[in-house]
């Protein structure tokens, strides 16, 4: 099964024709990548033939809730995935709204994609696998649906530093014997161009989420290429 590719663009591209360059140096069905852009872009990625997702939604579907995204809104657009409990989010959200969140994208028919990881100071003390099972738990609480699990340590992202291969690995197992299918584990943190030959060697990983360098078009083909081999 070939490796998935995500690629989180955050709020790196702010105006059309930011947005309009990078969709030109792009092939949506070459590349076959799932672009998550910043929402109010959303539609220029669908119309290019990009499969997409979106960067949050909200606890509501809909309602008087001024500045929110409904889950409903985003599923007409097109949009095919949800991210979910991603770290810079997640210092404003509570367990119980994850856990809304994942129920309504499942009931909706969208695919969530749960972000979890630890941070450095659980990471140090040797705590990762109990705060992963701790935030899988919760997130998932009495749903029964698949989801996708993307791992991503909280001290790696954006700060170009990684896991070694054999943490990852050792993570990625723990993780899926946690669930009784076979569930589809991303990696996700500082991923770029100079790590991806390294990172792509964790036979277990089923794919990447990769934020800024995904940003750059070169950078991103010649990411998916080597994680593609």
């Amino acid at each position: 099964m070939k490796k998935l590719i995500f690629a989180n663009l955050k709020m790196y591209q702010n105006t059309k024709k930011e947005i309009d360059n990078y969709l030109n140096e792009l092939n949506s069905e070459k590349l076959n990548f799932i672009a998550i852009p910043p929402i109010i872009y959303l539609d220029r990625f669908i119309q290019r033939g990009f499969t997409c997702g979106v960067q949050n939604i909200s606890v509501y579907e809909e309602g008087a809730h001024t500045g929110e995204t409904s889950v409903l809104s985003i599923k007409d657009m097109g949009c095919k995935y949800v991210l979910v409990g991603h770290s810079e989010i997640r210092n404003n959200e509570t367990d119980k709204m994850i856990n809304i969140k994942i129920k309504i994208i499942l009931k909706n028919n969208l695919i969530p994609i749960l972000c979890i990881g630890e941070s450095l100071e659980a990471y140090n003390q040797k705590q990762t696998k109990e705060i992963l099972k701790k935030q899988i738990q919760n997130a998932l609480k009495d749903t029964n649906e698949k989801v996708i699990i993307s791992y991503e340590p909280v001290w790696a992202i954006g700060t170009g530093k990684t896991p070694t291969n054999e943490e990852i690995i050792d993570i990625i197992n723990y993780i899926k014997s946690l669930f009784n299918y076979d569930i589809t584990v991303l990696y996700g943190g500082s991923v770029s161009l100079e790590n991806i030959e390294t990172l792509n060697k964790t036979n277990n990983v089923n794919g990447f989420l990769i934020g800024k360098a995904a940003t750059n078009p070169s950078s991103l083909k010649k990411i998916i290429e080597v994680a593609r081999m």
